[in-house]
């Protein structure tokens, strides 16, 4: 069933079953809106996003949910809920090598997983609109965190779980000078490298949600 056939189903639908009104309740299959806001990045603003895949999270205090979301332009997201705020989300998305090449001067970049490292200027490339910021400076250096293909919202998951391990990764994590947008590095055991440019959004950012059921 297409992206719209479902989106057209839902709206007609006269009972939910679900009382879908946050974004922490999303499950498989749920569509969410996102607002004409100009803190939106243009590729969201106004657009309809499909959550394709639920995972988890895990650092050594908390875990959290993030979405993939996929819009009706075959365009990808990620929408997380870290921390307990439940006003606000992040969402992100993920740089190719030549976007992160185009983005920043690769030797300055590589000084982000070296002790004494504050500050990455960027090269603020037209193709990458509003996500980016034109300075970020660095907050955590080599967290320890695990990845899972699962959710586990209604459950703890666990580095040490036998059935479902996380996969490990070390986090990077930079902020510019108002702390609205976010670089989020995961630098997996096998060197595989996941760059994600990140903004911080207030709920009233999604205005509108469509249950699956």
């Amino acid at each position: 069933m297409s992206f719209f056939k479902k989106l057209f189903k839902k709206s007609a639908a006269t009972t939910p079953t679900r009382d879908l009104n946050h974004a922490s309740k999303l499950i498989l299959g749920d569509i969410i809106e996102f607002s004409d806001s100009f803190t939106l990045p243009s590729e969201v603003r106004q657009q309809k996003f499909e959550v394709i895949t639920v995972e988890t999270l895990e650092f050594e205090h908390q875990h959290y949910p993030r979405f993939k979301l996929q819009g009706e332009q075959q365009t990808y997201v990620w929408l997380s809920l870290p921390g307990h705020d439940h006003n606000n989300f992040q969402l992100s998305l993920e740089l190719t090598r030549e976007e992160v090449s185009q983005l920043f001067d690769l030797d300055l970049f590589s000084d982000v997983f070296e002790e004494g490292f504050t500050e990455l200027p960027s090269q603020l490339p037209v193709s990458l609109g509003d996500w980016h910021a034109e300075r970020y400076y660095q907050q955590d250096i080599a967290t320890v965190g695990y990845h899972h293909r699962t959710d586990f919202r209604t459950s703890a998951p666990s580095q040490y779980t036998d059935d479902n391990p996380g996969r490990e990764f070390e986090f990077y994590h930079l902020h510019d000078a108002k702390e609205n947008k976010l670089i989020d590095i995961m630098v997996h055991n096998n060197g595989d490298t996941d760059v994600y440019l990140t903004v911080q959004l207030g709920n009233d950012s999604i205005t509108g949600y469509w249950p699956i059921a």
